[in-house]
């Protein structure tokens, strides 16, 4: 065992920092924050609650960013800021209000096994058997999940596009808060210092 002086990210100086972030690349918080980030814009973008993100970005072939759980009735019904995105060209108060009670949500189901693609996801609308013999109703709930679909495809799109971006480019602030947060510490050069190393570390 041995002592160290061991320094934070924001210590380092411009190149070591570059060196301090191909050492943590690969650390597994760093797919918590990125996870993080989604579900937190998933809530306060459009008020979504019941949706989890997977996503494999190792420019592998089944590489991709999908989204699994549900849309419930209230967040379809009473969220205004998906609202606007589930029943756009759909204008009439009336005609929405004509669905309310029938169609109690929306799910997610991953059919892809371990490929990660969007398009493994299946989209369905669900709702009483009776909906499904009233044709008017069933009209819109169709127009309604391809809204969702639409809005879907271009979410994972623009994800998987800032997923490839955030974990080969991430920035000095998000890297300094999650070294900041699982208190990581650094050699002068940037390398990543094993604790478990060292009988002392000096700051």
């Amino acid at each position: 065992m041995k002592t160290l002086i061991a320094y934070s990210f924001n210590e380092l100086d411009k190149f070591a920092r570059n060196d301090a972030k191909c050492s943590v690349r690969a650390y597994e918080r760093l797919s918590d924050f990125f996870s993080n980030k989604i579900v937190q814009t998933l809530k306060d973008d459009f008020g979504l609650h019941h949706l989890k993100t997977f996503y494999s970005l190792l420019y592998c072939q089944d590489d991709g960013l999908y989204l699994c759980g549900q849309i419930t009735a209230s967040e379809l019904f009473n969220n205004d800021k998906f609202k606007k995105i589930a029943f756009k060209g759909i204008n009439h108060k009336q005609i929405i209000e004509s669905i309310s009670n029938e169609l109690t949500g929306i799910d997610f189901t991953n059919t892809g096994n371990d490929c990660y693609n969007a398009n493994t996801v299946s989209i369905e609308s669900n709702q009483s058997r009776e909906t499904e013999e009233n044709e008017k109703q069933m009209v819109i709930i169709y127009k309604v999940v391809k809204n969702v679909e639409k809005w879907y495809f271009k979410f994972c799109k623009e994800w998987e596009k800032r997923g490839y971006k955030y974990f080969n480019e991430i920035s000095d602030e998000d890297m300094n808060m999650i070294c900041t947060s699982d208190n990581l510490m650094f050699t002068k050069e940037g390398f990543l210092i094993n604790k478990d190393e060292y009988l002392e570390l000096t700051a």
